[in-house]
């Protein structure tokens, strides 16, 4: 994947799992509501947890783990672990991935605007941008799947992303997503998409549609990719 920096107009964000590793938070809420519920008996697998609910919609997972409640019982449950993960996350470690002060602060130099595009809730999202000082880096740029028409794995919610970066052009633009789900919809929107490989295999992410998959930001081939390592690595 290369991409003139001349030509570079937006970059676009996953969150979770992408600006900083907070899986291992989210795991942790959905695995003590799955216990407490029975469901399954001895609680989930990380196999589970990449396969079914990394980067997808609460209105899908929920409807997976327990088909046998009402939308309205398993919203109510969401819910509930969307303030577990919250409350979590004030005594948690997470740090912003490596390389994507710098990557930004690159970007920034260029003039290449950038968003957040994610399928968590607005409460948890901002809290996750706060925390991780990043407000300054998006100002409102934030885009809420479940404010959209439709969620990731579908290209709506990147779509709306274009539109607030102000292009239609989905080759001017790049997108970060760490989840097959997210990549889909960010590859059907018709954007060169990199995988952050925090959670994912390489596999799982270049099956989704992924032109390169990197560790982390500071990645040497990401950088020459974009066309911007000589500013980010100052």
């Amino acid at each position: 994947m290369a991409i003139d920096a001349n030509d570079l107009a937006c970059a676009l964000f996953d969150l979770d799992g992408t600006l900083c590793d907070s899986d291992p938070v989210h795991y942790d809420a959905f695995d003590a509501l799955a216990r407490a519920r029975g469901r399954p008996r001895e609680g989930l697998t990380w196999t589970y947890f990449r396969e079914h609910i990394a980067g997808r919609a609460n209105v899908d997972i929920f409807a997976r783990l327990f088909p046998e409640l009402t939308a309205s019982e398993r919203a109510t449950l969401a819910s509930a672990k969307e303030r577990a993960f919250r409350d979590a996350l004030e005594t948690s470690t997470v740090t912003r991935t490596r390389g994507l002060t710098e990557l930004l602060e690159a970007l920034d130099a260029r003039g290449v605007t950038t968003c957040v595009v994610t399928n968590a809730p607005r409460a948890n999202a901002e809290a996750m941008l706060t925390r991780l000082g990043l407000r300054e880096y998006f100002g409102d740029r934030l885009v809420i799947g479940e404010e959209c028409v439709r969620m990731k794995p579908d290209p709506a919610p990147y779509v709306e992303g274009m539109r607030r970066c102000g292009t239609e052009n989905a080759r001017a633009c790049v997108a970060f997503e760490d989840s097959p789900a997210g990549a889909r919809a960010a590859v059907a929107a018709k954007i060169r998409t990199v995988g952050i490989l925090s959670s994912q295999t390489e596999e799982a992410l270049v099956s989704a549609g992924c032109d390169l998959c990197v560790k982390d930001f500071a990645a040497p081939a990401l950088l020459e990719a974009l066309g911007v390592a000589a500013t980010a690595n100052r």
